[in-house]
C-alpha cells in the first residue's frame, strides 16, 4: 500500500542568497540581534573570524550574515508556511539592517520532508521493492541483503533546477527521507519572488513528488 499522504510533513527550509558586498560592523549586527532575536526565539550570537555572524535559537531557527551572502533557516514544527514566515520575516530584517539591496541571487532553497510509512522498515521496503522495484537477484549483487537504497534526481523546474534525494531515513526506517534543493542562476529582483519560488517548492513536493512515489511500480 502507498504511503499516506497526510503523513507527510516538511520538517525544515533553508534559503541561503547571494548578494551584493556590503559593509557590515559588529555594532550592526548587535543591533540586528537586539532587534530580531525575542521576535524569532534566537538567543546565541556568534561572530565569525570573516566578519559574519551567526544568530542561533533552541527552536531550530538560525540566520547568518556576511557582507555578502545571507541565510535564513527554521524547523518547520507547525507546517510549511509557518516555517516560510519566520525564515522570510527573518531573512528580510537581516536584509534591511545590514543594508543589502537587490537583486539576489539563490543559492539553494532546501526542503526536508519526512513521510511516515507507519510499519516497522516499510520506508525501505517501499523504495525498494515499489518505487525502485529491485529484485531479489540485483539486490544479491550489492552483496547486503540488508542494504537500503533511494533514488536521486535533477530537474529544471521554473527558471532554477532541483535536486531531489529520496531515501530510507536511517535513523528509522519505516519513514521516507526527502530533500529538494533548488538553486537558480540568474537573479530575482526581490525576496518576494524567493518567497515564491520557495512556495513552488513545496508545491512540487505535495504534488508531482507524492504522485511519483505514490505510483507503485509493481501492480
Amino acid at each position: 500500500m502507498a504511503p499516506n499522504p497526510d503523513l507527510l510533513r516538511v520538517e525544515f527550509l533553508g534559503i541561503t542568497l547571494r548578494h551584493e558586498e556590503c559593509p557590515i560592523g559588529r555594532e550592526q549586527l548587535a543591533g540586528l540581534f537586539a532587534e530580531v532575536g525575542e521576535i524569532y526565539g534566537l538567543n546565541r550570537l556568534e561572530f565569525g573570524t570573516d566578519g559574519g555572524v551567526a544568530m542561533t535559537g533552541g527552536n531550530g531557527s538560525e540566520l547568518s550574515a556576511r557582507s555578502g551572502q545571507t541565510a535564513s533557516c527554521a524547523v518547520t514544527s507547525l507546517g510549511f508556511h509557518e516555517g516560510s514566515d519566520r525564515v522570510h520575516g527573518l531573512m528580510s530584517d537581516a536584509l534591511a539592517r545590514i543594508g543589502a539591496s537587490e537583486p539576489f541571487w539563490i543559492d539553494d532553497i532546501t526542503l526536508v520532508a519526512v513521510w511516515d510509512c507507519e510499519e516497522p522498515d516499510e520506508g525501505r521496503r517501499y523504495l525498494t521493492d515499489e518505487v525502485l522495484a529491485l529484485d531479489e537477484e540485483r539486490i544479491e549483487m550489492l552483496g547486503d541483503d540488508e542494504a537500503a537504497h533511494g533514488l536521486r534526481m535533477w530537474r529544471r523546474v521554473g527558471e532554477g533546477s532541483v535536486d531531489v534525494a529520496i531515501e530510507p531515513m536511517h535513523s528509522d526506517t519505516s519513514k521516507i527521507y526527502i530533500r529538494l534543493v533548488y538553486s537558480q542562476d540568474d537573479p530575482v529582483l526581490d525576496l518576494a519572488t524567493v518567497a515564491e519560488r520557495a512556495e513552488s517548492l513545496n508545491t512540487y513536493l505535495r504534488g508531482p513528488l507524492v504522485s511519483f512515489v505514490s505510483a507503485r511500480a509493481r501492480r
